[in-house]
């Protein structure tokens, strides 16, 4: 069980990769961007639009990392005060919840790279097209839903499991 979290957390992390090298780019695009404008009145064309689709993949592949970091707020105050089985279950259900929400929120994300490849949606200024784009959002939601269906089973382990039980609530304020 603990491998598989140590698999898990190796690929947030290369998905994190992603969203370190979008903040970087973000931030050079637009110092270059006003500098140009400021100084030579030439800004970057379509920096805007670049800005978009990073800022995409960006805060998107975010979430997993954050996931499997535990950066997330969680409202463990509400629940703590239930008993040791029926607080599992509860963060379990609602991790399971998250879970479902999140692989949804990847599949649309498919099915948007697929329409955009049928359609030939491209950016209006560089056309670049959009769907790889998609692919990314997508890839790192499926990674945030793994995260978070490990979580899950985590927590439903615990209700049973003291080892577990401090390794779920380590992270929880009281």
């Amino acid at each position: 069980m603990i491998k598989l979290g140590k698999i898990i957390d190796k690929a947030t992390f290369v998905v994190s990769l992603i969203s370190y090298a979008g903040v970087v780019a973000i931030m050079l695009l637009n110092v270059a961007d006003v500098l140009l404008t400021k100084l030579a009145t030439s800004p970057i064309s379509g920096s805007y639009e670049i800005t978009e689709g990073l800022l995409l993949c960006t805060v998107f592949a975010s979430f997993a990392y954050a996931q499997s970091k535990k950066a997330h707020i969680n409202m463990t105050i509400l629940i703590n005060i239930f008993p040791k089985a029926l607080k599992f279950l509860i963060y379990g259900l609602m991790g399971l919840l998250s879970a479902g929400v999140a692989f949804i929120v990847g599949y649309a994300a498919v099915l948007q790279a697929l329409s955009a490849i049928d359609k030939g949606t491209v950016t209006s200024v560089l056309m670049i097209p959009m769907y790889p784009l998609y692919y990314i959002e997508a890839g790192a939601m499926f990674i945030f839903t793994l995260s978070l269906l490990y979580d899950a089973v985590l927590s439903f382990v615990a209700m049973f499991s003291k080892k577990h039980e401090e390794i779920v609530t380590s992270t929880w304020t009281l």
